[in-house]
């Protein structure tokens, strides 16, 4: 696929998601969290998929150190070995996807399903007022997720299954347990895609122009 077409898919996924997310905020968001609420809330399952989401934070905190340690590597005059670009491009798309979810969570505000909805009946966003309670749009799960799958879908194509398989496990997650709505997932899984794809994309046209 050349660049033209590349860019016009990107942008007619951009404009599915926007559709897709508007749907999902008017007519679906709300009765899959009361659904789940209602038939998963005060079950053992919830707890133990709670507690399946935290080794994504250790997954942020290993890009983060990564790209230290490579930072100080190259700074005491070594070279990188040939087997980062991988780690690094997946690190870099990780901590892009993890500023872009914190930023877009400031600005548009999205009350979280619980306790917002579910428990207060609050349902609406506070643009440029996002702060506890109200950091539900996007899903960084699905946005930090997306965004290292997408560049090891590139990368790495024998890891395609997995990594896809791993996404949508996540978004599900969030989804039942009522971290987030399905709104959050898509908007976040779309950006996340965006970042992974860019990233591999801009190191591609780095290297291009370097050797010019």
């Amino acid at each position: 696929m050349n660049d033209a077409a590349a860019f016009r898919t990107w942008l007619f996924a951009f404009a599915a998601t926007i559709v897709l997310t508007l749907v999902c905020i008017a007519y679906v968001d709300r009765p899959v969290a009361l659904f789940f609420d209602g038939h998963l809330r005060h079950t053992a399952a919830w707890g133990w998929l709670s507690r399946a989401l935290a080794p994504l934070d250790l997954v942020v905190i290993t890009a983060l150190l990564f790209l230290f340690g490579c930072g100080a590597w190259v700074l005491s005059g070594r070279l990188l070995a040939p087997g980062s670009r991988t780690p690094l491009l997946c690190s870099w798309a990780g901590m892009w996807a993890t500023a872009a979810d914190i930023i877009f969570k400031r600005i548009f505000g999205r009350a979280w399903p619980d306790p917002g909805y579910v428990q207060n009946r609050v349902y609406e966003f506070r643009l440029l007022h996002g702060g506890p309670h109200w950091e539900s749009f996007p899903s960084g799960t699905a946005a930090i997720s997306a965004a290292i799958a997408s560049v090891l879908w590139i990368v790495m194509p024998r890891w395609r299954a997995l990594s896809a398989f791993i996404v949508v496990l996540l978004c599900v997650t969030v989804v039942i347990t009522n971290y987030h709505w399905v709104a959050d997932v898509i908007a976040g899984t779309f950006l996340g895609t965006s970042i992974g794809w860019m990233t591999v994309h801009l190191q591609q046209s780095l290297r291009a122009g370097n050797r010019l």
